[in-house]
């Protein structure tokens, strides 16, 4: 059986996949929260059962969501570990939402033509259905060249335990893999497919100030203390305010120490990218209208793609409802992110934060700490990386490849942990990720699953032709 007759098998069962698909989608797995967790990751080991896998979940913790795992051995000599997520955002302000969060709707969108919007369709819960139902597929027709082992985590959007003990736990086993693949919607608005060899790393952290630290109450105050009274929020501003400078690019003691300069490689990748990358799309495809950073778009890439951030994601403190309320508040705390670029580590750069803080006065102001991912990078000849660049050529593709993105993954437990590199792709649209009204378009949903199946046949070829 060629390529070409599981792409017409999978276009012959698409109504029932996408039918499947939506039944997913429906069931909440908001790992905030913990809604639908068990009920998913159930109906994600019946799929693994489903085609032949044996499959578990496991616990980091007690209080862990599960992780689903599996194995599924079909006499091949390679084996590839498949790495999804199927915990998804918070839904947020549902007056903001156009259609239930979790009705997986099918709708009409100009110029995209019909689209399914429902939280975790993009990100990332409708690929992994995807890919799930591709394998089935090559599995009933006996074409899947290569034995497969599961991670499919619901705590990636929370940075949990399970993942990372389960692979320490089993690292004899899972190093042995040949290589690791996760499946994604990675056509941007043009239709182009973003392959990336690369991801940076994300320190998060709170940092709070309490009062009653310094002397100041338990409790909120009237303002008209102030006058005499220190405000937590006030000083809590003033120690953020030191962390970047007036571009907003980090400035804590050192934290620049750490950063690699780009390798040659990954400057010809920038040359390359930066005669097809347009501004104009990416600040469309953002809703934003301008940089905060000027330069060409080899300049602009560069600072994007190798340059750490520092981030204020939020702050809470004091009165904001409706209405008035003078107070002065207790307390006050700003949640912040790092992204770490290579070879910036995960406690080097917190150590920074807070010996940067204490040297300027603010030794008072703690720091909360969240799970962390360091960055991750793999070779642009690996097999696995060339596998998903031949697949989109095959489909008719010409990829723009980046060597790193600014998001960030686990992905180093494979690349550092297990030290097998892993590669990305997979084909279809979507957007409005962790916002309201998520979607992604439905014919791109039918060609992530041949796609699937393209880049494991490339796989299998180049693998065993090296």
């Amino acid at each position: 059986m060629v390529i070409e007759d599981i792409h017409k098998e999978i276009d012959n069962r698409w109504d029932s996949h996408l039918a499947e698909t939506r039944r997913l989608l429906r069931v909440p797995s908001v790992s905030a929260t913990g809604e639908g967790i068990q009920k998913t990751a159930d109906m994600i080991e019946a799929m693994l059962k489903d085609f032949g896998a044996e499959s578990g979940q496991f616990k980091g913790e007690k209080t862990s969501h599960p992780l689903v795992h599996g194995h599924l051995d079909v006499g091949s000599d390679l084996t590839c570990i498949i790495y999804g997520m199927y915990d998804v955002q918070p839904v947020g302000n549902l007056e903001e939402w156009n259609h239930p969060p979790f009705g997986a709707k099918i709708v009409k969108s100009k110029p995209l033509g019909e689209i399914l919007v429902n939280r975790g369709v993009f990100n990332s819960k409708g690929a992994l259905a995807g890919t799930l139902l591709a394998i089935r597929t090559m599995v009933d027709k006996d074409a899947l060249p290569v034995n497969l082992r599961f991670l499919i985590e619901g705590e990636e959007e929370t940075g949990g335990q399970s993942l990372p003990r389960y692979v320490f736990k089993n690292k004899r086993t899972l190093s042995k893999a040949d290589a690791v693949l996760s499946f994604d919607y990675i056509q941007n608005s043009r239709g182009v497919p973003i392959l990336s060899f690369g991801l940076k790393g994300c320190l998060y952290f709170d940092l709070v100030c309490d009062a009653v630290d310094r002397g100041g109450p338990t409790e909120e105050i009237h303002s008209s203390d102030a006058v005499w009274i220190e405000n937590p929020v006030q000083r809590l501003i003033a120690a953020l305010s030191t962390l970047v400078d007036e571009n907003q690019d980090p400035a804590v003691d050192g934290i620049w120490d750490e950063v690699d300069e780009p390798s040659k490689e990954d400057m010809e990748l920038v040359k390359t990218l930066a005669k097809r990358f347009s501004t104009e799309t990416y600040l469309r495809e953002l809703d934003a209208k301008k940089f905060k950073a000027g330069g060409s778009n080899i300049e602009l890439l560069k600072k994007y793609l190798f340059e750490p951030s520092l981030n204020v994601d939020g702050i809470r403190a004091g009165f904001t409802d409706v209405g008035s309320k003078t107070v002065l508040p207790a307390s006050a705390m700003a949640k912040l992110d790092i992204r770490l670029v290579p070879s910036m580590s995960v406690e080097g750069t917190r150590k920074r934060v807070l010996d940067h803080l204490k040297k300027r006065g603010f030794a008072d102001i703690k720091m909360r700490k969240y799970e962390d991912y360091p960055w991750s990078k793999v070779p642009s000849n690996a097999d696995v990386s060339r596998a998903c660049v031949e697949s989109m050529r095959y489909h008719g593709y010409d990829p723009e490849v980046w060597p790193l993105v600014a998001g960030s993954a686990p992905f180093y437990l494979f690349d550092q942990v297990l030290e097998v590199p892993w590669g990305g792709a997979g084909l279809g649209h979507g957007g409005k990720a962790h916002a309201p009204n998520e979607f992604a378009v439905v014919s791109g949903m039918k060609n992530l699953e041949k796609n699937v199946t393209t880049v494991f046949w490339k796989f299998a070829e180049i693998a065993r032709n090296s």
